[in-house]
């Protein structure tokens, strides 16, 4: 086994055994169960309805039900990956047993990918396990539904994972844990809806190429969306093509991470 396999190992394990990851495992069922029942809330003409979705756009987000937990919980993960080293002071120990320091990182890079792929599998069990059910019930279609699975799934899953490894990148960047997962949700959540409606207003320019935007081009076409399924009145219309989401994800993710190393890995950790 060569010593990279031997690092990804020693990463998965330390996943294994810390609560960070298995609390976002558990937020990404958190979330993803919301989303699966915003999915069934319909309103008309000021009415709110609990009905199964009909249409392929329905259908389609509520296969894509764990994209909110997506662009939160997964570059949390990535944030956890690395910062948990530098907060609980096992990096040294790390270095000190394998001190090529661009080995070390990629297997972070690589084990917070397989992490990522791994919350977005018990994503589409949560889904599975309380949407098909709740569309039976509500007289939906279940072979429709799984006729979403090619469009949705393979994409949702690349961008739990390039998530992830833009997470990473941040939390390289940061080192700080706090300031890392709060940098990570402040990103998706506040300050990129902010430029994306700031462009789109004022100077009629779609941003696409930001980490959300980038997101939901990977996923099919998919955004958080209210009760009634509307999107911001602000937001751009247009998105990149999924292959251009993928690459601005992934440039995110390395850009960052190399930023990240050239700037505070390689400084001293003692």
């Amino acid at each position: 086994m060569t010593s990279l396999a031997r690092l990804v190992r020693a990463e998965l394990y330390k996943f294994r055994t810390t609560p960070g990851p298995w609390v976002c495992l558990g937020v990404v069922v958190l979330l993803t169960g919301l989303g699966v029942t915003t999915s069934f809330i319909v309103g008309t003409h000021g009415v709110v309805h609990f009905t199964a979705p009909t249409t392929t756009a329905g259908l389609r987000r509520l296969m894509g039900a764990g994209y909110t937990a997506a662009i939160v919980m997964a570059p949390v993960l990535g944030v956890l990956c690395i910062t948990t080293e530098y907060r609980h002071r096992i990096l040294t120990a790390t270095l000190l047993l394998h001190p090529r320091r661009p080995d070390v990182l990629t297997s972070k890079v690589l084990a917070s990918a397989i992490w990522g792929v791994l919350m977005g599998v018990v994503s589409f069990v949560m889904i599975a396990a309380m949407g098909i059910p709740l569309l039976v019930t509500e007289g939906g279609s279940v072979s429709h539904f799984l006729h979403q699975v090619g469009p949705v799934v393979p994409g949702m899953l690349a961008a739990y994972l390039l998530l992830a490894v833009y997470g990473l990148g941040v939390g390289t960047l940061v080192r700080n844990q706090i300031a890392g997962v709060i940098l990570a949700i402040g990103l998706s959540l506040v300050l990129e809806p902010i430029i994306v409606a700031i462009f789109s207003s004022l100077a009629h320019m779609d941003v696409n190429f930001l980490p959300n935007r980038a997101t939901e081009a990977v996923a099919g076409s998919l955004a958080a969306r209210g009760a009634g399924g509307a999107t911001s009145a602000t937001a751009p219309n247009t998105l990149l093509s999924w292959w251009l989401g993928a690459i601005a994800l992934l440039l995110w993710g390395i850009g960052t991470a190399t930023v990240g190393y050239f700037t505070t890995f390689r400084r001293d950790v003692t």
